[in-house]
């Protein structure tokens, strides 16, 4: 894959330097197979119609529940959220038998959406349940249920967008838990992980999805890997200006090893998806986190300790700018040097077989 997306590009760079004509690059393009056939065409089609139907479904289930809610008397809420998640069952079981006798990508797709449906459906179920009988129950009870009864169907299911869909969930109720239990997790149970949770959950799928991949040769869709680097740099980001807004009276638990998890972080993913697992877009994620870390570090130090006027929005500006560059200049030196490595293990390929092929012919 990656090979195809350099000679793409270099093709594409030899057109713009007028090297290669519009009908050249063409007839290049397609002899190599880098343009899209009609069958791809026809998949991808297949695919963004089969997951707008899923999601235009669920929304008419949520809106119908949220338009007729005063209407519906308990017992009919309840039949209408449960029939949807059994027809999502049913409809899970029979694409299932049809996959196992004629195993298709076709069928495998219809069938991870009925259980993607049926995992959004349990939630539908499990809100309608905790707005009829008002326990007192917490809101993050309500995700962690959730969570727990949907894993089964994200195991069958074993598709990446819904292992997603999951670990979203997850985060969900952990920030609950954290905003409404907090003082008291922090006192009784972990004192110091409980502004750290949220990284260290997602630090360790992301760690167990690429081991996976690496180890086992799981399947490793690019996107799966990004979204999950996403919800790391988010939470890092914010528990690193948790530390940099900190009040001097006002301390949290553990508040003096903020700097050095957050470096330890942003090295981490540095080093492997620079050196292991060439990815420009964490890299990304982590250059943007330092920049907004370092801009809110250097206000803080203009505005708060240093108390400057107006003439401070001028100083952080310069900053701001000057650490966005910094970070620029660091990715596109990366993709450069990735992409003359690449490159020149192409033209060590290409000698090395116009060489055997010398032999060839001589012997």
């Amino acid at each position: 894959m990656r090979d195809r997306s350099l000679w793409r590009h270099r093709l594409v760079g030899l057109a713009r330097e007028g090297a290669l004509s519009a009908a050249g690059l063409e007839l290049a393009l397609r002899r190599l197979a880098l343009l899209p056939t009609p069958a791809d065409w026809r998949r991808l089609a297949d695919r963004l119609l089969l997951a707008a139907g899923l999601v235009l479904l669920l929304a008419g289930v949520l809106f119908f529940f949220a338009f007729n809610w005063s209407a519906l008397h308990r017992y009919a809420r309840l039949a209408l959220a449960a029939a949807p998640l059994c027809v999502a069952a049913l409809a899970a079981l029979w694409c299932g038998r049809g996959y196992e006798r004629h195993p298709t990508p076709e069928g495998l797709r219809r069938l991870q959406a009925a259980l993607g449906a049926a995992v959004v459906l349990i939630g539908v179920l499990l809100a309608v349940i905790g707005q009829i009988y008002q326990t007192g129950a917490d809101s993050e009870l309500l995700f962690a249920g959730w969570a727990l009864l949907a894993l089964p169907w994200v195991l069958v299911a074993a598709a990446p967008w819904l292992w997603l869909f999951w670990l979203l969930v997850v985060n969900v109720a952990v920030l609950l838990f954290l905003a409404g239990r907090a003082d008291l997790w922090a006192a009784l149970v972990l004192p110091v992980g409980s502004l750290w949770s949220p990284l260290w959950l997602n630090l360790a799928v992301l760690a167990v999805w690429e081991g996976l991949a690496a180890w086992r040769g799981v399947a490793r869709p690019d996107y799966a890997p990004r979204c999950v680097a996403v919800l790391t740099a988010i939470a890092a980001t914010a528990f690193a200006l948790a530390w940099v807004f900190r009040s001097t009276g006002d301390g949290w638990p553990g508040q003096d090893w903020a700097p050095v998890f957050y470096a330890g972080w942003a090295m981490a993913l540095s080093l492997y998806y620079r050196h292991f697992r060439r990815d420009l877009v964490p890299l990304a994620l982590v250059a943007g986190s330092l920049v907004i870390v370092g801009s809110a570090g250097f206000g803080r130090q203009i505005f708060v300790v240093q108390r400057f006027d107006v003439s401070g929005f001028l100083l952080l500006g310069a900053i701001v700018a000057g650490l966005s560059a910094a970070a620029t200049v660091w990715l596109r030196h990366t993709a450069r040097r990735w992409q003359a490595h690449a490159e020149s293990q192409l033209k060590g390929e290409a000698t090395d077989g116009a060489k055997d092929e010398a032999k060839g012919g001589a012997a």
